[in-house]
């Protein structure tokens, strides 16, 4: 008995060594915490600091907000080399350049910060005073504020990886504001993604820029070309229902404007809940449209819908289209399609990248004009925009969205008016 009871204390021993050891060998994170101030010296509250791994197994992490003394700890963090920034994310009220460690403007040139087993490094950063870009957004015919436009500053003659891109977006009054630049040249990209029907430019046109310093800010005013609009409803083939979206595999299927002669995608949009979908801000000219376009990368179908691609009106080859010619502001309602669930086939010009695209047509001042094209043998011919515009269907009704009249869905709690 005595034989066996030592054997088995000697096993238990032998386990509990083992869990030891095992436990031993797990690494013990590191962190790196430090403090945010401005020129002056003071706490800047609100900053996000982030570490990230230098080679690629290696993450990161961050710490979204300093507190009010400006303090910040990102802990976690495996044995490594890292760079730190330090940056301004999600709040308006905040004015700051971003800074790499140890005050660089980009990645490739931070000071890598190298972090040993379980050690915690202390890393601070005094962040500069950042410039601004504000104006107002307003339609080029009717001086017009206009709102939802999203306006971004590119920096010029800059990195393109690591750069902090920023943003604003206009208000009802037109006005926007872009803040958290650092001294440079830049050029403002008006995006007007949505239902905001406005062709998107650029100020200046290429290759002009505008030169900013730190801290400082500077006064724009911008004027966009109304767009041309194409809307409506897909439904499912056999029910009659609206397609909204597919669960997964499949993804939602997206509806595009192509070039008449080139098939090239010159703006899409994806079906929204109700099956309705907008392509808003197009430039004045001639388009074909088609629906359920699957994205494909290398003959790959990386983000397939399951349904049939189709080509308005009901047709199921890009030669038979029905053409849309639209100057500026107009606006093709009731544009819909009926999918056919099944295997897409795939036409040539389905990577971007191998698509020419549209040639820009007629003055952008005077509103622009219908471009000329030559459609492939046997497509119809352009058909205008309607007007008056149809009434909605059962279920829809006309409304003001976006500055812009379109038929919407009627509550089930609510009459149809």
């Amino acid at each position: 008995m005595r034989r066996g009871l030592t054997l088995g204390l000697t096993a238990a021993l032998c386990g509990l060594a083992a869990l030891f050891a095992a436990g031993s060998a797990v690494a013990a994170t590191g962190e790196i915490h430090g403090k945010v101030t401005d020129h002056l010296g003071e706490p800047i509250a609100g900053i996000t600091v982030c570490a990230h791994g230098l080679t690629p197994l290696v993450g990161g992490d961050c710490d979204w907000t300093t507190d009010a003394e400006g303090k910040y700890s990102i802990g976690g963090l495996k044995e490594a080399s890292y760079r730190v920034d330090f940056h301004v994310e999600g709040n308006p009220s905040l004015n700051y350049v971003p800074q790499w460690y140890n005050g660089k403007a980009h990645p490739d040139e931070a000071d890598p910060v190298e972090l040993a087993e379980g050690q915690s490094k202390e890393i601070d950063a005094q962040l500069q005073t950042g410039g601004e870009i504000r104006g107002t957004v307003a339609d080029v015919n009717t001086e017009l504020p206009i709102e939802g436009v999203q306006v971004c500053a590119r920096l010029l003659d800059f990195f393109q990886d690591g750069e902090f891109g920023y943003c604003g977006s206009s208000n009802a009054a037109g006005e926007f504001a872009v803040k958290n630049l650092g001294t440079g040249q830049y050029r403002l990209e008006f995006r007007t993604e949505g239902q905001v029907n406005y062709v998107e430019e650029q100020l200046p046109e290429p290759p002009g820029s505008i030169p900013l310093t730190a801290g400082g800010a500077i006064e724009v005013e911008a004027h966009l070309v109304p767009g041309v609009e194409i809307e409506g409803t897909l439904t499912e083939a056999g029910t009659g229902t609206p397609i909204d979206g597919l669960s997964a595999p499949n993804s939602t299927p997206a509806i595009c404007a192509l070039n008449p002669t080139t098939q090239a995608r010159i703006k899409c949009a994806t079906v929204e809940p109700g099956g309705q979908y907008s392509i808003a801000g197009l430039p004045a000219g001639t388009y074909a449209v088609s629906f359920a376009v699957d994205w494909v990368e290398e003959g790959l179908d990386l983000h397939p819908d399951g349904y049939v691609r189709r080509y308005w009106e009901e047709v199921p080859g890009f030669d038979e289209a029905t053409l849309l010619a639209g100057t500026a502001g107009a606006v093709f309602d009731e544009i819909d399609a009926v999918l056919t669930k099944g295997e897409e086939v795939f036409p040539n010009c389905e990577v971007p990248s191998a698509c020419p695209q549209l040639p820009s047509g007629g003055d952008p001042s005077s509103g622009g004009t219908v471009i000329s094209t030559t459609t492939l043998p046997g497509a119809k011919p352009p058909v205008p925009p309607s007007k008056p515009r149809p009434k909605c269907k059962k279920g829809f009704r006309r409304a003001m969205k976006s500055g812009h009249a379109r038929c919407v869905k009627v509550p089930k709690k609510h009459k149809r008016r």
